[in-house]
Protein backbone atom coordinates (compact mmCIF):
# COMPACT_ATOMS: atom_id res chain seq x y z
CA UNK A 1 0.00 0.00 0.00
CA UNK A 2 1.26 3.47 -0.90
CA UNK A 3 0.67 6.45 1.39
CA UNK A 4 0.94 9.90 -0.19
CA UNK A 5 0.90 13.19 1.72
CA UNK A 6 0.38 15.44 -1.29
CA UNK A 7 -1.87 15.36 -4.34
CA UNK A 8 -0.23 13.23 -7.04
CA UNK A 9 0.21 14.68 -10.51
CA UNK A 10 -0.95 11.40 -12.00
CA UNK A 11 -3.04 8.96 -9.99
CA UNK A 12 -2.45 6.12 -12.41
CA UNK A 13 -4.89 4.49 -14.82
CA UNK A 14 -7.91 4.81 -12.59
CA UNK A 15 -9.13 4.17 -9.08
CA UNK A 16 -12.16 3.49 -6.95
CA UNK A 17 -12.14 6.10 -4.19
CA UNK A 18 -13.72 6.53 -0.80
CA UNK A 19 -13.43 9.57 1.47
CA UNK A 20 -13.43 9.86 5.24
CA UNK A 21 -11.56 9.91 8.53
CA UNK A 22 -12.00 6.19 9.34
CA UNK A 23 -11.15 6.56 13.02
CA UNK A 24 -11.44 3.16 14.65
CA UNK A 25 -12.08 1.09 11.50
CA UNK A 26 -15.44 0.01 12.89
CA UNK A 27 -18.06 -2.15 11.14
CA UNK A 28 -19.40 0.77 9.12
CA UNK A 29 -15.92 1.74 7.95
CA UNK A 30 -15.16 -1.83 6.99
CA UNK A 31 -18.32 -2.04 4.87
CA UNK A 32 -17.30 1.16 3.08
CA UNK A 33 -13.75 -0.06 2.45
CA UNK A 34 -14.96 -3.50 1.32
CA UNK A 35 -17.30 -1.88 -1.19
CA UNK A 36 -14.51 0.33 -2.51
CA UNK A 37 -12.13 -2.61 -2.92
CA UNK A 38 -14.88 -4.62 -4.65
CA UNK A 39 -15.53 -1.81 -7.17
CA UNK A 40 -11.82 -1.55 -7.89
CA UNK A 41 -11.52 -5.28 -8.53
CA UNK A 42 -14.61 -5.32 -10.75
CA UNK A 43 -13.03 -2.69 -12.99
CA UNK A 44 -9.40 -3.75 -12.74
CA UNK A 45 -8.32 -0.46 -11.15
CA UNK A 46 -6.74 0.61 -7.87
CA UNK A 47 -8.60 1.15 -4.61
CA UNK A 48 -7.90 4.46 -2.89
CA UNK A 49 -8.79 6.34 0.29
CA UNK A 50 -8.77 10.12 0.52
CA UNK A 51 -8.35 11.06 4.17
CA UNK A 52 -6.83 13.75 6.37
CA UNK A 53 -3.94 13.81 8.81
CA UNK A 54 -6.01 15.55 11.47
CA UNK A 55 -9.72 15.34 12.20
CA UNK A 56 -11.60 18.03 10.21
CA UNK A 57 -13.49 19.02 13.37
CA UNK A 58 -10.28 20.55 14.69
CA UNK A 59 -10.64 23.29 12.09
CA UNK A 60 -14.43 23.24 11.68
CA UNK A 61 -15.35 23.28 15.39
CA UNK A 62 -12.12 24.20 17.13
CA UNK A 63 -11.90 20.80 18.85
CA UNK A 64 -11.53 17.25 17.60
CA UNK A 65 -12.92 14.16 19.35
CA UNK A 66 -10.35 11.85 20.96
CA UNK A 67 -9.09 9.29 18.51
CA UNK A 68 -9.93 5.62 18.84
CA UNK A 69 -6.59 4.48 17.43
CA UNK A 70 -3.13 5.76 16.62
CA UNK A 71 -2.19 6.94 13.15
CA UNK A 72 -0.05 3.81 12.72
CA UNK A 73 -3.07 1.62 13.52
CA UNK A 74 -5.31 3.64 11.19
CA UNK A 75 -2.90 3.13 8.29
CA UNK A 76 -2.55 -0.55 9.16
CA UNK A 77 -6.34 -0.88 8.99
CA UNK A 78 -6.40 0.46 5.43
CA UNK A 79 -3.74 -2.01 4.38
CA UNK A 80 -5.54 -4.94 6.01
CA UNK A 81 -8.71 -3.92 4.13
CA UNK A 82 -6.87 -4.28 0.82
CA UNK A 83 -6.55 -0.57 -0.04
CA UNK A 84 -3.86 0.16 -2.62
CA UNK A 85 -3.36 3.89 -2.07
CA UNK A 86 -4.00 6.32 0.79
CA UNK A 87 -3.93 10.04 -0.01
CA UNK A 88 -3.52 11.69 3.40
CA UNK A 89 -3.77 15.47 3.29
CA UNK A 90 -3.75 18.31 5.79
CA UNK A 91 -7.26 19.65 6.35
CA UNK A 92 -6.67 23.32 5.64
CA UNK A 93 -9.00 26.31 5.23
CA UNK A 94 -8.61 25.75 1.49
CA UNK A 95 -10.20 22.32 1.79
CA UNK A 96 -12.83 23.59 4.20
CA UNK A 97 -13.94 26.15 1.61
CA UNK A 98 -13.72 23.85 -1.43
CA UNK A 99 -16.94 23.40 -3.42
CA UNK A 100 -17.93 19.97 -4.68
CA UNK A 101 -17.09 20.67 -8.37
CA UNK A 102 -13.52 21.72 -7.51
CA UNK A 103 -13.14 18.74 -5.16
CA UNK A 104 -14.24 16.40 -7.93
CA UNK A 105 -12.05 17.92 -10.62
CA UNK A 106 -8.92 18.62 -8.61
CA UNK A 107 -8.78 15.74 -6.14
CA UNK A 108 -10.94 12.91 -7.39
CA UNK A 109 -10.21 13.09 -11.10
CA UNK A 110 -7.06 15.21 -11.31
CA UNK A 111 -5.27 13.60 -8.39
CA UNK A 112 -6.68 10.08 -8.18
CA UNK A 113 -8.09 9.42 -11.67
CA UNK A 114 -11.35 8.44 -10.00
CA UNK A 115 -13.61 6.08 -11.95
CA UNK A 116 -15.85 5.04 -9.05
CA UNK A 117 -16.66 6.99 -5.89
CA UNK A 118 -18.07 5.24 -2.81
CA UNK A 119 -19.37 7.38 0.05
CA UNK A 120 -20.85 6.55 3.43
CA UNK A 121 -24.60 6.37 3.87
CA UNK A 122 -24.69 9.85 5.48
CA UNK A 123 -21.70 11.47 3.78
CA UNK A 124 -21.98 15.14 2.85
CA UNK A 125 -18.55 16.67 2.29
CA UNK A 126 -17.17 19.94 0.88
CA UNK A 127 -18.29 23.49 1.70
CA UNK A 128 -21.76 23.68 3.20
CA UNK A 129 -22.01 19.86 3.03
CA UNK A 130 -22.83 20.26 -0.65
CA UNK A 131 -20.85 17.19 -1.70
CA UNK A 132 -23.63 14.62 -1.44
CA UNK A 133 -23.84 11.39 -3.39
CA UNK A 134 -26.45 12.94 -5.68
CA UNK A 135 -24.21 15.94 -6.35
CA UNK A 136 -21.27 13.69 -7.22
CA UNK A 137 -23.46 11.56 -9.47
CA UNK A 138 -24.23 14.66 -11.51
CA UNK A 139 -20.56 15.66 -11.55
CA UNK A 140 -19.51 12.11 -12.38
CA UNK A 141 -21.69 11.98 -15.46
CA UNK A 142 -19.65 14.92 -16.77
CA UNK A 143 -16.22 13.88 -15.47
CA UNK A 144 -16.36 10.14 -16.06
CA UNK A 145 -16.94 8.48 -12.70
CA UNK A 146 -19.82 6.79 -10.94
CA UNK A 147 -20.92 7.62 -7.40
CA UNK A 148 -22.75 5.39 -4.97
CA UNK A 149 -23.80 5.34 -1.34
CA UNK A 150 -22.72 2.37 0.80
CA UNK A 151 -25.40 0.88 3.02
CA UNK A 152 -25.39 1.72 6.71
CA UNK A 153 -24.36 -1.01 9.15
CA UNK A 154 -26.89 -1.15 11.99
CA UNK A 155 -26.43 -2.40 15.55
CA UNK A 156 -29.58 -2.36 17.69
CA UNK A 157 -31.35 -0.45 14.94
CA UNK A 158 -28.92 2.49 14.76
CA UNK A 159 -25.98 3.09 12.42
CA UNK A 160 -22.54 2.25 13.74
CA UNK A 161 -20.44 5.36 14.31
CA UNK A 162 -17.23 6.41 16.01
CA UNK A 163 -19.22 8.66 18.36
CA UNK A 164 -21.28 5.67 19.58
CA UNK A 165 -18.05 3.79 20.29
CA UNK A 166 -16.60 6.71 22.27
CA UNK A 167 -19.83 6.91 24.26
CA UNK A 168 -19.65 3.20 25.08
CA UNK A 169 -16.03 3.51 26.19
CA UNK A 170 -16.81 6.49 28.42
CA UNK A 171 -19.43 4.33 30.14
CA UNK A 172 -17.03 1.40 30.53
CA UNK A 173 -19.25 -0.68 28.23
CA UNK A 174 -16.39 -2.37 26.41
CA UNK A 175 -18.65 -5.21 25.26
CA UNK A 176 -20.88 -2.67 23.52
CA UNK A 177 -17.81 -1.03 21.96
CA UNK A 178 -16.68 -4.44 20.68
CA UNK A 179 -20.07 -5.01 18.99
CA UNK A 180 -19.72 -1.71 17.15
CA UNK A 181 -16.07 -2.18 16.26
CA UNK A 182 -16.46 -5.81 15.26
CA UNK A 183 -13.60 -6.67 17.61
CA UNK A 184 -12.51 -5.71 21.14
CA UNK A 185 -11.20 -2.20 21.73
CA UNK A 186 -7.40 -2.27 21.92
CA UNK A 187 -4.41 -0.07 22.49
CA UNK A 188 -0.67 -0.67 22.45
CA UNK A 189 2.24 0.47 24.58
CA UNK A 190 5.73 -0.30 25.75
CA UNK A 191 5.99 -1.99 29.15
CA UNK A 192 7.86 0.26 31.56
CA UNK A 193 9.15 0.18 35.09
CA UNK A 194 6.62 0.66 37.89
CA UNK A 195 6.75 0.83 41.68
CA UNK A 196 6.69 -3.00 41.77
CA UNK A 197 3.87 -2.95 44.30
CA UNK A 198 2.05 -5.67 42.36
CA UNK A 199 5.00 -8.02 42.71
CA UNK A 200 5.12 -7.31 46.46
CA UNK A 201 1.42 -8.22 46.69
CA UNK A 202 1.98 -11.40 44.70
CA UNK A 203 0.45 -10.07 41.47
CA UNK A 204 3.21 -8.69 39.22
CA UNK A 205 1.98 -6.28 36.57
CA UNK A 206 3.09 -4.98 33.20
CA UNK A 207 2.75 -1.19 33.36
CA UNK A 208 1.89 0.89 30.30
CA UNK A 209 1.46 4.65 30.08
CA UNK A 210 -1.99 5.60 28.85
CA UNK A 211 -2.06 6.68 25.19
CA UNK A 212 -3.68 9.89 24.01
CA UNK A 213 -6.81 8.09 22.82
CA UNK A 214 -10.45 7.64 23.76
CA UNK A 215 -10.20 5.09 26.57
CA UNK A 216 -12.61 2.99 28.63
CA UNK A 217 -13.90 4.46 31.89
CA UNK A 218 -11.36 3.92 34.70
CA UNK A 219 -11.85 0.52 36.27
CA UNK A 220 -10.76 -3.10 36.36
CA UNK A 221 -11.25 -5.13 33.20
CA UNK A 222 -10.87 -8.67 31.92
CA UNK A 223 -8.40 -8.37 29.05
CA UNK A 224 -6.10 -10.25 26.78
CA UNK A 225 -2.58 -9.05 26.07
CA UNK A 226 -0.57 -9.74 22.95
CA UNK A 227 3.15 -9.09 22.52
CA UNK A 228 2.57 -7.81 18.99
CA UNK A 229 0.46 -5.58 16.77
CA UNK A 230 -2.33 -7.86 15.61
CA UNK A 231 -2.89 -10.88 13.44
CA UNK A 232 -4.89 -14.06 13.75
CA UNK A 233 -1.92 -16.17 14.89
CA UNK A 234 -0.52 -13.92 17.59
CA UNK A 235 -0.57 -15.14 21.17
CA UNK A 236 -3.31 -13.65 23.36
CA UNK A 237 -2.66 -14.01 27.06
CA UNK A 238 -5.61 -13.64 29.48
CA UNK A 239 -5.32 -11.13 32.27
CA UNK A 240 -6.74 -8.32 34.37
CA UNK A 241 -6.11 -4.62 33.75
CA UNK A 242 -6.44 -1.81 36.27
CA UNK A 243 -7.01 1.21 34.06
CA UNK A 244 -6.56 4.61 35.70
CA UNK A 245 -5.61 5.82 39.19
CA UNK A 246 -4.49 3.72 42.16
CA UNK A 247 -6.18 5.43 45.11
CA UNK A 248 -5.03 2.88 47.72
CA UNK A 249 -1.56 4.43 47.40
CA UNK A 250 -2.11 8.14 47.91
CA UNK A 251 1.21 9.15 46.44
CA UNK A 252 0.29 7.42 43.16
CA UNK A 253 -2.52 9.45 41.61
CA UNK A 254 -1.44 9.20 37.99
CA UNK A 255 -3.07 7.03 35.36
CA UNK A 256 -1.60 3.79 34.11
CA UNK A 257 -2.68 0.54 32.56
CA UNK A 258 -1.48 -2.12 35.03
CA UNK A 259 -1.91 -5.59 33.56
CA UNK A 260 -1.53 -8.84 35.48
CA UNK A 261 -1.36 -11.83 33.15
CA UNK A 262 -2.91 -15.05 34.42
CA UNK A 263 -0.51 -17.99 34.77
CA UNK A 264 2.32 -16.10 33.08
CA UNK A 265 5.92 -16.03 34.23
CA UNK A 266 8.22 -13.97 32.10
CA UNK A 267 9.94 -10.63 31.59
CA UNK A 268 7.99 -8.08 29.55
CA UNK A 269 10.01 -4.92 30.35
CA UNK A 270 10.68 -2.90 27.24
CA UNK A 271 8.39 -5.01 25.06
CA UNK A 272 5.38 -3.80 23.11
CA UNK A 273 2.09 -5.08 24.48
CA UNK A 274 -1.31 -4.87 22.84
CA UNK A 275 -4.23 -4.86 25.30
CA UNK A 276 -7.75 -5.93 24.26
CA UNK A 277 -10.65 -5.11 26.58
CA UNK A 278 -13.34 -7.79 26.89
CA UNK A 279 -15.43 -7.05 29.99
CA UNK A 280 -15.61 -4.61 32.92
CA UNK A 281 -15.23 -6.24 36.34
CA UNK A 282 -15.59 -3.24 38.67
CA UNK A 283 -14.79 0.41 39.25
CA UNK A 284 -11.75 1.93 40.96
CA UNK A 285 -11.84 1.71 44.78
CA UNK A 286 -9.55 2.71 47.63
CA UNK A 287 -8.87 -0.12 50.09
CA UNK A 288 -8.00 0.31 53.77
CA UNK A 289 -4.80 -1.71 53.52
CA UNK A 290 -2.80 -3.92 51.18
CA UNK A 291 -4.36 -7.09 52.60
CA UNK A 292 -7.83 -5.94 51.58
CA UNK A 293 -6.49 -4.93 48.18
CA UNK A 294 -4.84 -8.34 47.65
CA UNK A 295 -8.07 -10.13 48.59
CA UNK A 296 -10.01 -8.06 46.07
CA UNK A 297 -7.43 -8.69 43.36
CA UNK A 298 -7.80 -12.45 43.90
CA UNK A 299 -11.55 -12.07 43.37
CA UNK A 300 -10.89 -9.99 40.24
CA UNK A 301 -8.66 -12.72 38.84
CA UNK A 302 -11.32 -15.37 39.48
CA UNK A 303 -13.91 -13.20 37.75
CA UNK A 304 -11.60 -12.66 34.78
CA UNK A 305 -11.07 -16.41 34.45
CA UNK A 306 -14.84 -16.89 34.40
CA UNK A 307 -15.40 -14.15 31.84
CA UNK A 308 -12.64 -15.44 29.57
CA UNK A 309 -13.35 -19.14 30.14
CA UNK A 310 -14.67 -19.75 26.60
CA UNK A 311 -11.60 -18.09 25.10
CA UNK A 312 -11.34 -14.46 24.06
CA UNK A 313 -12.85 -13.36 20.77
CA UNK A 314 -10.41 -12.29 18.04
CA UNK A 315 -8.68 -9.03 18.88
Amino acid sequence: MRVLDSIPENGGEGSAVTVGVFDGHHLGHRKLLETTVARARERGIHSAVLTFREHPDLLLRGEAPPRLQTEEERMRGFEEAGIDLVLRLAFTPEFRDMEAPEFARRLLVGGLQCRALVLGFDSAICKGRSGTVDAFRRLGSELGFTAERADAVLVDGDPVSSSRIREALRAGAVGRAALLLGRPFTFEGIVGEGARRGRTLGFPTANLSLPDLALPKPGVYAVTASPGTGGEKEERLPGVCNLGPRPTFEEERGGLAEVHLLDFDGDLYGKRLRIAFHARIRGIHAFPDTEALAARIRRDLDEARRLLADGPPPA
